[in-house]
C-alpha cells in the first residue's frame, strides 16, 4: 500500500515538473534545474521521490542528466507533449531490466577479448579495483561508482573502440537506476560475489570461463531487479 501511494507522488511530482517546465515556462531547453535539495523543498517531497520523478522526464526526453553537471531540461523538447498515463510503463524496474538485457549482449564478448589482450599490467589494475570496490563497500562508501571501474578497466583491456565509447551510455543509465533502486544491498552482495568469480577467469586468461561468469553475473542482476 506504501509502495503505491510512493508511485503515485513521484508521478504528480513528474506533471508538475513537467508544468513548470513546458506550461510556466520557468525552466527554458537547455537550462539547468536546481539542485536536489532546493527542487525537492519547492516541491515539498523527498529527495527520493525527486530523483524518481526525475527519471521519468529523463525516459520522456523532458530532461537529461549530464554527470558531473547536473540535471538540464533538454534541448528538444518531445512533440505531442507527455503521456503521464504511460509512467507506469517506464518505471525504473522495467527501464533497468531493459538496460541489463543489453549488457548481456555485449559484457560477456568484451570480458572475454579482455582474456586474449589485457596486458599483465592491465590485469592487475583491474584486479586492484576489485579489491577497491570490496574496500569502499566495507565502509559503506559509494560502492556503485567502484563497480563500474572494475568493469571499466575490463573494457578497456578489451582493446575494442567501440566498446569503449558504447559503455559510458550505459553507464549513465546504470546510474540514474542505481540512485532510485530498492535493492541496492542485494545488488551489492551479488556484485562482490559475482566480480570475485569474473576476476579469477579473468586472471586465469580463461576466456570461456569468463564469458560465462560475465553472463551469470548479469542474470543475477536482472533477476534481483524483478524480484
Amino acid at each position: 500500500m506504501g509502495e503505491t501511494k510512493k508511485v503515485k507522488l513521484s508521478e504528480r511530482t513528474a506533471d508538475r515538473l513537467y508544468e513548470m517546465i513546458v506550461d510556466e515556462g520557468r525552466y527554458a531547453p537547455g537550462s539547468k534545474l536546481p539542485n536536489e535539495n532546493e527542487l525537492s523543498e519547492e516541491l515539498q517531497v523527498s529527495r527520493t521521490t525527486l530523483r524518481e520523478s526525475i527519471s521519468f522526464l529523463v525516459a520522456q526526453g523532458v530532461l537529461e542528466i549530464r554527470r558531473g553537471r547536473g540535471t538540464f531540461v533538454a534541448e528538444e523538447l518531445p512533440a505531442g507533449g507527455l503521456d503521464l498515463t504511460a509512467l507506469a510503463g517506464l518505471r525504473s524496474r522495467v527501464r533497468a531490466k531493459d538496460l541489463f538485457e543489453m549488457r548481456l549482449i555485449f559484457e560477456p564478448a568484451t570480458v572475454a577479448l579482455a582474456c586474449q589482450r589485457a596486458s599483465d599490467e592491465e590485469l592487475d589494475m583491474i584486479q586492484k579495483k576489485a579489491k577497491r570496490m570490496e574496500r569502499i563497500a566495507s565502509e559503506d562508501g559509494d560502492w556503485p561508482l567502484a563497480d563500474q571501474e572494475f568493469h571499466w578497466a575490463i573494457i578497456k583491456a578489451s582493446h575494442n573502440e567501440y566498446m569503449r565509447h558504447l559503455y559510458p551510455i550505459i553507464n549513465s543509465a546504470v546510474n540514474e537506476i542505481m540512485q532510485i533502486t530498492g535493492n541496492r544491498q542485494q545488488m551489492l552482495e551479488t556484485a562482490l560475489e559475482d566480480n570475485r568469480i569474473i576476476l579469477e577467469f579473468l586472471l586465469q586468461r580463461d576466456e570461456a570461463g569468463a564469458r560465462h561468469a560475465m553472463s551469470i553475473h548479469i542474470r543475477h542482476l536482472i533477476n534481483t531487479l524483478q524480484a
